[in-house]
């Protein structure tokens, strides 16, 4: 009689440690791919085409003499945009230095001014530079330098 009544307590306790053992073996699982997973989720660093700054004289209503010394850093979605921007970075420069002759000293002055040109920059840099050109992931045109005087 004393072993039937042993039998169930013993088989419920087994039962509990194959339940915690079972818990704790997919608890270690869960945090080890949780964290795996995290990391694998870590955005990379955009890829950005440096433009050194250009110093060009700028148009002044009142006929002054204004300069404005800017550079620019080309915000790209991949490395194959970056890679085939490199080599016209001085054909990009020669460009720059026209759009930025022809801007108004006063309006640079500006926050709107300055998201104005920011924009006829991007624009710019979205031009085709060779025909054929391959499709190019430009995402933005940020701003290293910019002092107006």
């Amino acid at each position: 009689m004393s072993t039937t009544r042993k039998t169930p307590w013993l088989l419920m306790s087994l039962f509990i440690l194959l339940m915690a053992a079972g818990s704790a073996a997919g608890t270690w699982y869960y945090f080890n791919n949780v964290e795996r997973s995290e990391a694998a989720k870590v955005p990379e660093a955009p890829a950005m085409v440096n433009i050194a700054p250009l110093t060009v004289n700028l148009q002044s209503a009142q006929h002054e003499q204004r300069l404005l010394y800017a550079g620019f850093a080309i915000s790209v979605g991949n490395k194959a945009t970056q890679d085939f921007l490199q080599p016209y970075v001085p054909q990009l420069r020669s460009e720059l230095f026209k759009l930025l002759g022809e801007q108004d000293s006063s309006q640079l002055m500006t926050s709107e001014g300055k998201t104005a040109l920011a924009a006829k920059v991007l624009t710019l840099v979205r031009k085709p530079l060779t025909t054929p050109q391959p499709e190019l992931s430009i995402l933005d045109v940020l701003y290293t330098d910019f002092i107006v005087q």
